[in-house]
C-alpha cells in the first residue's frame, strides 16, 4: 500500500530540525552529537544557534561587542569559561586542544560558542569584519581608556560650564 505525499508531514519534520538547533552552516540535523540547540564538539566547545527569544533570555542584546577583522587568536585556560556570540559577519574558528587535535567550524550571525575547557581558538573572518558579543568587557584596556576619557570630558565640561 502506497503512502500518499503529505506536505504537512514534511513541515513537521523540518520544524523539528529547526527547533533542535539546525543551522545551514553546520548541516548536522539529526546528528548523534547534536544537543538541544546545537552540538558539542569533542573539544568541550558547544556551538549552537539560539532562537531570538532564547538569545533575549540570555541577555545577549545587552552584551558588549568586539569588532574583529582578518585573523586573531585567543586561548581559554583550564577552568576558565568563555562565550562568544556572532552578531554579524562570517568566518571560521579552528579549535585546538593541548594535544594538538584540532577541528575547524564555520560560524556566522546567530552562532553561539560556549567554551568550557582549555583550548586555543584561531579565528579567520571571511567578511570585512565580524561583530562578536561577549557577556562581559574582556578588552579591559580599551574599556578603561574609554571610561577615563568620559570622566575627563565630564570634568572639563562641568568646569567650563561653571565658569571656574
Amino acid at each position: 500500500m502506497a503512502v500518499p505525499f503529505n506536505p504537512r508531514f514534511v513541515m513537521i519534520i523540518l520544524s523539528l530540525c529547526l527547533a533542535d538547533g539546525f543551522s545551514p552552516l553546520h548541516r548536522n540535523c539529526g546528528s548523534p552529537i547534536q544537543g538541544k540547540m546545537g552540538y558539542t564538539t569533542q573539544f568541550a566547545v558547544k556551538i549552537s544557534t539560539p532562537s531570538p527569544d532564547a538569545a533575549a533570555e540570555m541577555g545577549i542584546r545587552d552584551w558588549p561587542q568586539q569588532l574583529k577583522s582578518g585573523t586573531w587568536s585567543e586561548k581559554v585556560e583550564e577552568g576558565q569559561e568563555k562565550v562568544r556570540y556572532i552578531l554579524d559577519g562570517t568566518g571560521k574558528v579552528e579549535i585546538t586542544e593541548n594535544d594538538g587535535t584540532s577541528k575547524t567550524e564555520s560560524v556566522g550571525p546567530g552562532s553561539l560558542l560556549e567554551i568550557s575547557d582549555e583550548v586555543a581558538l584561531d579565528w579567520k573572518s571571511d567578511s570585512d569584519e565580524m561583530i562578536i558579543l561577549t557577556p562581559g568587557y574582556e578588552e579591559t584596556g580599551i574599556f578603561i581608556g574609554v571610561a577615563l576619557g568620559l570622566l575627563i570630558s565630564t570634568v572639563v565640561a562641568t568646569t567650563a560650564l561653571s565658569g571656574k
